[in-house]
């Protein structure tokens, strides 16, 4: 019988998006599974539509929208719950739904959960910390890649943006900046990033983007201000029109945040930047994803953000310089990119 698993990660965008692997490296060792997955209604953003999801629960906060989830928890008989968020809330959910196993991190609530899954005593990245739950259900992951479904749709805005602007159609390289973050501490000073956009123009003949998100245009305007070249502030956008405009350019640069895991989702050669958080944990450091960390000669091994200088950063970039070019080169022979490729054929077979 086909075991039904469920899932919970109930916020943030970036948390939710980097547990999708888990989703598919699930359906790729046992086809016949049904896979749900829980979260907030910011979880639809990253979620929907994805091929490998049997069901996505979304819950809400009334006392009516509770009881109903709490209902549908219990009648759903779950084999196999994954909690990976492991806070009050999610641990009480995963009791509730009385699956016969129910896998964590060790936290106080262990006492909630059938099994403790065993954390790496040393930082390493966050989807392959995941996937140790699903070692500990015997399944081997094959791949790491982020998944995050978009299409034609999704992509018509960003085409129609840069074809209005003929500099940006005919850009030999598209570099896109991200110097947004929730948090001030993990924002890289602003005059830092118009010195790169003017040192990527004019070294590189680069077309510099800058992206940014509902609250943020204001923000980003200032940056452009003090850049002396001529640079483009990308349209508003949804999370899937954001994707479909990465995956058109070809480097991101930015701080560790949500468009940072997005470029990585579309496989767009990204560059985060990194202070308090460790570039380990959050980012996947591979030829095409490389990250800078502050403060690595410290105790800590991280540091105020701003310790990242000008130079150590153009540094870094120049060594991904050649992954960038070649990236806009295969963009120039496709054209527009319209549509994500899957990682698992028709949700059942190997690697694409």
């Amino acid at each position: 019988m086909a075991p039904k698993i469920l899932l919970l990660q109930l916020r943030q965008l970036g948390d939710i998006l980097l547990t999708t692997p888990c989703i598919r490296e699930i359906k790729r060792a046992w086809p016949e599974a049904e896979v749900s997955f829980l979260a907030h209604p910011m979880g639809r953003l990253v979620l929907e539509g994805n091929p490998y999801l049997h069901e996505l629960i979304i819950y809400g906060s009334s006392w009516t929208e509770q009881a109903a989830l709490l209902k549908k928890l219990r009648r759903a008989s779950y084999d196999i719950v994954l909690d990976f968020m492991y806070n009050p809330r999610s641990a009480f959910y995963a009791r509730w739904t009385g699956a016969s196993r129910r896998l964590a991190f060790p936290s106080r609530r262990d006492f909630l959960f059938t099994e403790s899954v065993a954390q790496n005593p040393e930082v390493e990245y966050i989807v392959r910390e995941k996937f140790r739950y699903l070692e500990q259900l015997s399944i081997s992951p094959v791949a790491q890649g982020l998944d995050l479904p978009w299409s034609a749709q999704h992509a018509a805005l960003s085409e129609k943006w840069l074809q209005s602007e003929p500099a940006l159609a005919v850009a030999p390289l598209r570099v896109v900046l991200s110097p947004t973050h929730r948090r001030v501490e993990r924002q890289w000073p602003l005059s830092r990033y118009a010195a790169l956009a003017d040192r990527l123009t004019r070294t590189w003949g680069a077309a510099v983007l800058w992206i940014w998100g509902p609250g943020e245009q204001e923000f980003v305007q200032r940056a452009m201000c003090m850049a002396k070249e001529k640079t483009y502030l990308a349209p508003a956008t949804s999370f899937r029109e954001l994707a479909a405009l990465i995956a058109n350019c070809d480097l991101f640069v930015g701080n560790s945040n949500g468009p940072s895991h997005v470029a990585v989702a579309v496989d767009t050669p990204s560059l985060q930047l990194h202070g308090p958080t460790y570039a380990k944990t959050w980012c996947p450091l591979s030829e095409r994803h490389g990250a800078l960390q502050a403060g690595q000669s410290s105790e800590q091994k991280r540091g105020p953000i701003d310790l990242i200088s000008e130079e150590e950063l153009w540094q870094a970039l120049n060594g991904m310089r050649s992954v960038a070019e070649a990236s806009a080169q295969g963009r120039q022979l496709v054209g527009v990119k319209k549509t994500w490729k899957k990682l698992l054929s028709s949700g059942q077979g190997g690697i694409e």
